[in-house]
């Protein structure tokens, strides 16, 4: 059988707090060693990404801001996405190096919706655009580099405060809806993308094309949070693991394996089990 394993970042494969990989740098070895490929599922951005799969050595596909774009190394696969029949309505090109699938919308289209939003909806969330690079490092306790990274965001923005109880953000949610938008709630923040942006609809589209290489596949997915459910509800496997106070994320789903651990000792559990069988 050969396994795709996608994994949420933050969380998840990353510590919640620190954002380190330190404690699943051997399981992701382990996949490695057996050719198994790992696809980071993440809000994260390209930048930001590549962070982690230059220390993880990963030479894979990666899936970017909650779906929005699939990014596929050049000669990864022995053919071109382009070529593949089911792929032609999707936009295809080739990007910073990566031949590109694009799901959602750009950056610039999504952060004149959220201003026309805010004057209607008479509320002001804070979106990465609307901060300092210090103020960003502040709110999310990451470093100077890291908050560079992750405020070039390329499909997405990513909104730091709300008040999701209150009328104005319900109106400021239907505004956004009317714009061809939506805005889910990940570990921390929101993040407002294209409607066409999911988690699940990229997984369908990159398993065409892991299934074109290897035939048969089956599909493990990982993550703890809300914007993970349609990553989740697609793969063969998924797993939730605990988010740092010990609870899991409330997702309606039979189908998905509650694991005992939190964020990336989770990660190791599930890996470990998988390779084990």
């Amino acid at each position: 059988m050969n396994w795709i394993i996608y994994t949420d970042l933050d969380g998840t494969l990353l510590d919640f707090t620190t954002y380190s990989y330190r404690e699943a740098e051997k399981s992701v070895k382990l996949l490695a060693d057996r050719d198994i490929p790992l696809v980071f599922c993440s809000s994260k951005t390209r930048l930001e990404q590549e962070v982690y799969r230059e220390a993880l050595h990963l030479q894979t596909p990666f899936i970017v801001e909650n779906g929005s774009a699939i990014l596929i190394p050049r000669g990864y696969f022995s053919f071109e996405p382009d070529e593949v029949e089911t792929l032609k309505h999707y936009s295809l090109s080739v990007q910073d190096g990566y031949q590109r699938i694009l799901l959602g919308e750009p950056s610039d289209y999504i952060r004149k919706a959220i201003a026309e939003a805010r004057r209607s909806a008479g509320i002001q969330p804070m979106g990465y655009a609307d901060l300092s690079l210090e103020e960003i490092m502040q709110r999310t306790g990451l470093d100077r580099e890291a908050a560079q990274r992750a405020a070039h965001r390329d499909y997405s923005e990513t909104l730091l405060q709300s008040n999701p109880d209150g009328s104005g953000w319900q109106h400021f949610l239907k505004l956004l809806d009317a714009w061809g938008l939506q805005c889910v709630s990940g570990g921390k923040f929101y993040t407002v993308m294209g409607k066409g942006s999911d988690k699940g609809k990229a997984i369908e589209v990159l398993n065409k094309l892991f299934t074109l290489k290897y035939g048969t596949v089956r599909s493990v997915g990982l993550g703890d949070s809300a914007n993970d459910l349609p990553m989740l509800q697609v793969v063969d496997e998924p797993f939730l693991v605990q988010k740092p106070s010990g609870a899991w994320q409330e997702i309606d789903d039979e189908r998905i394996a509650k694991v005992d651990a939190v964020g990336p000792a989770g990660f190791n559990q599930v890996i470990h089990k998988l390779l084990s069988r």
